[in-house]
């Protein structure tokens, strides 16, 4: 079943179903809606316009390129035998995943190629828009915990949670009693969890955490992983980050911005002059 055709060359069900499910991860939806739909379809004919292009360019991609490619999702399963059975269980064909990660390189490439903006940004331009949006450089705040897990979530773990809870009256007892009975692999760091911002966690255990002064620590909380005795052992309060911390990173946003720009540019370029046919029933 064809949903659209850009020049010719035919968008199946398959493939927009593909790029359907992909835009559903990114928007974070589980049923499509009439966004969701419009997106996945224009990201298609967008993407085929500029595979056009950089196939008819000089940019070549090599055999290697691809394998690395390959050899990097197939590190995101446990095993080989894992990878081919996904492709097994989904009916593709190892050759037309190397296809698509030729032409997803070349588009890369030519993108690169072509919309790069190397221009530098003056420091007079950069510490304006700072002084502009300064609420746009606000930093979270965030807060250091540590925890003892005790997995399970019956009663025999409530149990357990409370008995070491009752034992421990010091942050060195904490220490130890996590190094030595929590269920988390964190015990190696004493249940050591780092810094982490508001909505990192389970909201149960984010709640606790936040809500605790340095070195209190509190009953055992119930979550889905089990019961935790949590310990705040730091705070970095909400800040404006200083312009030197944020100089380069805004630099880079604005050097993309206007790369993004002149790509939009050019694909509304390209579209106007396209023979572009969409079945929206079939959407």
């Amino acid at each position: 079943m064809i949903v659209a055709k850009v020049n010719g060359y035919e968008i199946k069900l398959q493939e927009y179903q593909a790029e359907l499910g992909e835009v559903l991860k990114n928007m974070k939806l589980e049923v499509p809606n009439d966004e969701s739909k419009k997106r996945a379809i224009e990201q298609l004919i967008d993407g085929y316009l500029l595979l056009n292009s950089a196939t008819n360019s000089d940019i070549v991609i090599s055999e290697d390129e691809v394998e690395h490619e390959i050899l990097e999702l197939k590190l995101k399963y446990n095993s080989e035998e894992d990878f081919n059975t996904m492709l097994d269980n989904n009916q593709i064909d190892i050759d037309v995943v190397k296809n698509r990660i030729k032409n997803n390189l070349l588009i890369a490439k030519y993108i690169k190629a072509n919309f790069s903006v190397e221009t530098e940004i003056p420091l007079e331009k950069l510490q304006e828009i700072y002084r502009e949006n300064l609420k746009s450089f606000k930093t979270q705040e965030m807060v250091q915990a540590s925890h003892i897990l005790i997995k399970g979530t019956d009663e025999d773990s409530l149990l357990k949670a409370q008995e070491l809870y009752e034992q421990i009256k010091t942050k060195e007892d904490f220490d130890k009693i996590a190094a030595e009975c929590s269920d988390c692999p964190s015990n190696c760091q004493c249940g050591d969890l780092g810094y982490f911002a508001k909505g990192k966690m389970v909201k149960a255990f984010e709640n606790i955490a936040f809500n605790l002064n340095q070195n209190e620590f509190s009953k055992p909380v119930k979550t889905e992983f089990g019961y935790h005795i949590i310990m705040n052992t730091g705070r970095k309060e909400s800040v404006i980050a200083d312009f030197e911390e944020v100089k380069d990173a805004l630099k880079d946003r604005l050097k993309r911005i206007d790369s993004e720009l002149k790509l939009i540019k050019y694909l509304k370029g390209i579209r106007s002059k396209a023979e572009i046919v969409i079945n929206h029933k079939e959407l």
